[in-house]
């Protein structure tokens, strides 16, 4: 059986990549579409799409955070920190 260090790892692992994700698909919306990054912006597909990512990545936040993700990235030999 896995043991709550490792699971927790592998949770970490898992939201910091789908977090990835989103943030490149946000990069993608405000570079190649041109889409408001405020949040009172006219809605357009692309700042539907792009608020929809940012709730994501603020659920993505809580959850790394209730693994407390700093203490593991300290450790995480592909974490930006440890640039």
């Amino acid at each position: 059986m896995v043991n709550d260090i490792a699971r927790e790892r592998a949770i970490y692992q898992a939201l910091k990549a789908v977090d990835e994700v989103a943030a490149a698909l946000q990069t993608h919306l405000l570079e190649e579409h041109g889409a408001d990054p405020e949040r009172a912006a006219e809605q357009s597909t692309f700042t539907n799409s792009l608020k929809l990512l940012r709730q994501a990545r603020e659920r993505l936040g809580n959850g790394l955070r209730a693994i407390e993700a700093d203490n593991i990235a300290e450790t995480d030999d592909i974490s930006l920190r440890s640039e």
